[in-house]
């Protein structure tokens, strides 16, 4: 709705980079809501994926309304009513530190909980060692023992084969757009899954003390769900083509956080034969997946800056309140500035920058006229920040005696009961 040079400020490429960072964390976030959600309808019992999505949507959230803040500046700085991010902003400690930390969780939780309840053998091979009948502990751990060698076996010729192809090998559905990134998730969950059994059979109990090494594990376990969230969003929403620049973007981003936490576990894996042997296998090349590129970018920052079907999906559900709530005056602002934006290219072209002279001319109508003024004092009002009068930052006592902030921060605190009177 703002304006620089005669351009939207969602048109300049540094806001760009930020809004399609914006849009992919929403279209992923609510993919891996509904997907969980869906699961827990089930009667599922999603221990380790519970772990996953509140660490890594606090953490995206975090990162989102960092955004904004910068594409907002002052407006986002100043406090009043009308600014809607800055309690957010000062909110989001609260869900990342507070409410399950988050370090625990990435370091501990999510890899430590995740390498045994998902691995179809670990934990047999656990409750077998466990088993006061020997004889049928015995039993029961070489049938779990041998099915997971054989397990690994295969699995270290199926990544082996994908990574060298780049995933041409991997499985994937007929899925139009989406089939690369099926085949690309396929690629690296072999990858991690080789690389995991790696870590656990050289470090063993150890690898718990590794923190490092597990919330590296645990993050590309992490963005292989929202990943798969994502594809399976694709999906059920009926493959949208105007929503592809969204699941591109996701994935990009997606892929190049694993290739580079994978070569963090190899760089720092105290095992350098095994080391070796799994960048031979899993990432001959190094990371070579750098991320969304501009032209994506650019094509997903655009689909927030106009109403479309593609933005209604993004905000389904979210409440804007009334007229006079600030975001649905930016909402009005939005829609009346896209319907006056071809009436100021008239103006433009006409070298016209006064709508009074520009009626007179005959180059737009009366009507057009009323409403550039209408835009105008829309986006004036969600532009501008909140400004108080000096007797408006008065604090008032219980007897309504007015009281200087200056002074009310120097009085002596009051009790429970006087602040309820």
């Amino acid at each position: 709705v703002r304006e620089q040079f005669n351009i939207p400020v969602g048109k300049f490429e540094g806001v760009q980079k930020r809004l399609a960072s914006i849009a992919a964390t929403a279209y992923v976030l609510d993919a891996g809501r509904r997907l969980t959600c869906a699961s827990l309808d089930e009667g599922r019992k999603l221990a380790v994926i519970s772990a996953i999505m509140k660490a890594h949507a606090t953490d995206r959230m975090r990162q989102a309304v960092n955004d904004a803040m910068d594409i907002h500046a002052g407006k986002a700085v100043i406090d009043g009513p009308s600014n809607y991010l800055g309690n957010l902003y000062r909110a989001i400690p609260v869900g990342i530190t507070v409410e399950g930390a988050n370090i625990l969780t990435r370091n501990l939780i999510i890899f430590g909980q995740g390498a045994i309840r998902c691995h179809p053998y670990l934990l047999k091979e656990m409750l077998a060692l466990e088993d006061p009948d020997e004889d049928r502990a015995l039993r029961e751990f070489d049938e779990a023992f041998w099915a997971h060698v054989w397990h690994s076996t295969k699995n270290f010729f199926r990544a082996w084969g994908r990574s060298w192809t780049g995933g041409l090998l991997a499985p994937a559905p007929a899925a139009g757009a989406a089939i690369p990134y099926y085949r690309q998730v396929a690629r690296y969950s072999a990858a991690f899954a080789l690389t995991a059994d790696f870590a656990l059979l050289t470090l063993g109990g150890a690898l718990k003390r590794r923190e490092m090494l597990s919330e590296r594990l645990g993050d590309i376990l992490s963005e292989l769900y929202l990943l798969s969230a994502a594809l399976r969003r694709w999906e059920d929403e009926g493959r949208q083509e105007a929503d592809l620049p969204l699941l591109m973007h996701a994935m990009e981003t997606g892929f190049a956080t694993i290739e580079v936490r994978l070569a963090e576990v190899l760089d720092n894996l105290p095992s350098r034969v095994a080391a070796w042997l799994l960048r031979f296998i899993v990432q001959p090349f190094g990371p070579t997946r750098r991320g969304p590129s501009d032209a994506i970018a650019s094509a997903a920052a655009e689909l927030l800056l106009a109403p479309t079907a593609t933005r209604d999906r993004l905000t389904a559900g979210l409440y804007l309140g009334g007229e006079n709530e600030p975001l649905m005056q930016l909402e009005a602002a939005l829609r009346l500035a896209i319907e006056a934006d071809p009436i100021e290219k008239k103006m433009r072209a006409a070298s016209i920058a006064e709508r009074r002279a520009a009626v007179t001319t005959k180059v737009i109508t009366a009507e057009e006229a009323k409403l550039l003024e209408t835009a105008a004092a829309a986006v004036a009002r969600v532009i501008e920040v909140d400004d108080f009068a000096p007797h408006e930052l008065l604090r008032r006592s219980a007897g309504d005696n007015v009281v200087p902030l200056s002074s009310a921060r120097t009085r002596p605190k009051r009790t429970a009961a006087k602040r309820k009177s």
